[in-house]
């Protein structure tokens, strides 16, 4: 109980500090693509407040196989435009689906990131359940400069990530 305080804690500080600047972040996004040689990619469309990555998805599209996380249930499935309205306010994909471990390169919103590859989602669980078993080892939080921290707090059930994109910078963590 004491983490998923911390946590909500956390979630409510940050919060109250976004949106903040992504000037610069279409480019650490496009250097880590090339720097990994991915050739599919698994991003999302940014609500008002999350780094943007827009201009990245839109370069993106016209050089890979990009897809898009779409909410089935209590999950999260991963396919190709085209978009329709969905859950939560946001667009999601209608077209071909793949599986998580099928694709190079999985960028996931994060409210804060640590060193250690411990992430703060909002607390649905939606990417931690899609994370759990076998996937690739590039999973890359996408978040601003001041989210990456010391320590974030975690529970057994929080899955890791392996690298942060931010505005000005790429961080490679571990593999999972």
């Amino acid at each position: 109980m004491e983490q998923r305080n911390a946590k909500q804690s956390l979630r409510q500080t940050l919060l109250s500090q976004r949106p903040q600047p992504s000037v610069g972040l279409a480019e650490q996004l496009q250097a880590a693509v090339a720097a990994l040689a991915a050739k599919s990619i698994a991003s999302y469309q940014p609500l008002y407040s999350e780094p943007d990555v827009s201009q990245f998805n839109a370069w993106a599209e016209e050089r890979f196989e990009v897809y898009y996380p779409r909410v089935d249930g209590d999950s999260l499935v991963f396919a190709k435009p085209p978009m329709i309205a969905g859950k939560f306010g946001l667009s999601e994909p209608t077209g071909l689906q793949a599986e998580i471990s099928a694709i190079d390169l999985v960028l996931v919103p994060a409210l804060a990131v640590d060193l250690e590859g411990n992430r703060l989602g909002k607390g649905k669980g939606f990417y931690d359940r899609a994370l759990l078993g076998p996937t690739q080892e590039n999973l890359y939080a996408v978040v601003f400069d001041s989210e990456v921290l010391p320590q974030v707090p975690s529970e057994p059930h929080d899955q890791q990530v392996t690298g942060i994109i931010t505005p000005t910078r790429a961080i490679r963590i571990s593999t999972r």
